[in-house]
């Protein structure tokens, strides 16, 4: 006779974090809106930064240790670069070797990190990762989760090192999926916050006018580009799309596709290339900041507020 099937907890609630490097900060601002308001989710996906944050907050940080953390968060508690080692590589061709070492995140994490607390957490964590050799888009959860998957979840392709998870190695879960919603959509979860690092998508914008500003559109559409396609075919099925434009006017917005009412929160402004590398405590108290009120802004009207900036 085997054992019992295991009660599945009800999911209604899903916080989905994108990647962006240092841009990170800006969701714990959110995160402490989100608190204020008492909204918890019972979901958290996360990719690249964004599994990060959501790892911290499987392992039971509160907001004050996550604002902490990334207040504390500089370059050399990242990565490092040798430029020694890169000349010495070029010279006698070893083959493709990472710009970054980051070693120094994988101890930040180990410190900062526990893995124990995760297993127990009563929230799902899910964080994403790429199998190098298969092209496959891979998906962990908190029962399995472990540093390796966090740093594999974060490792930037060229500038960081690939990480191996099982043997296997593994980049950045962004290039693929930048905004995981899938986990959250497949349990018909009710409610979904999604916080992106990217303002392009969200506002109107000017047309580039050097090739520094072109560059930096085409690096801000990469990061929502995995969104705009799966809220596009979300759209296309649910026959929402009855003007042009209407996924752009929504993009800040309460959106109901079906059963599930999803909401974006975004920055309001160009944050530019430095600063997916600018692991600064200015920065960290800056985004963080932003992320408080522009949450307070835009999701007025997830949370019956009055929808009009404060």
């Amino acid at each position: 006779m085997g054992l019992p099937d295991k009660p599945v907890k009800k999911i209604k609630r899903a916080l989905i974090l994108s990647g962006g490097g240092a841009r990170g900060a800006y969701q714990v601002g959110v995160w402490k809106y989100l608190l204020e308001m008492n909204w918890k989710p019972d979901l958290i996906c996360g990719t690249s930064v964004g599994a990060v944050n959501a790892t911290a907050l499987g392992c039971g940080l509160d907001l004050q240790e996550m604002i902490q953390l990334w207040r504390t968060i500089e370059h050399g508690r990242v990565y490092r670069i040798s430029i020694w080692k890169q000349i010495v590589n070029f010279f006698t061709r070893r083959g493709f070797t990472p710009v970054m070492d980051t070693e120094p995140l994988k101890q930040l994490l180990l410190e900062r990190l526990d893995i124990p607390v995760l297993r127990k957490s009563k929230m799902e964590i899910i964080i994403t990762a790429i199998n190098i050799l298969t092209s496959q888009l891979k998906f962990f959860n908190k029962d399995i989760i472990d540093i390796e998957h966090v740093m594999a979840s974060s490792a930037i392709p060229v500038l960081f090192p690939w990480q191996y998870v099982d043997g296997e190695p593994h980049w950045d879960g962004g290039i693929m999926a930048n905004t995981p919603l899938l986990p959250a959509l497949e349990r018909r979860v009710e409610e979904v916050i999604v916080i992106l690092l990217s303002p392009v998508g969200g506002l109107r914008m000017s047309l580039p006018i050097t090739k520094q500003q072109a560059l930096e559109r085409v690096f801000e559409l990469s990061l929502i580009g995995s969104y705009e396609a799966f809220m596009s075919h979300l759209a296309f099925e649910q026959k929402v799309r009855s003007g042009q434009g209407m996924l752009k006017n929504l993009m800040r917005r309460t959106l109901t596709l079906g059963d599930a009412r999803i909401a974006t929160v975004a920055p309001e402004r160009m944050l530019g290339f430095k600063s997916i590398l600018n692991f600064t405590s200015r920065q960290a108290d800056q985004l963080i900041q932003e992320g408080y009120f522009d949450a307070r802004n835009q999701l007025a009207n997830f949370f019956g507020l009055v929808d009009e900036p404060y």
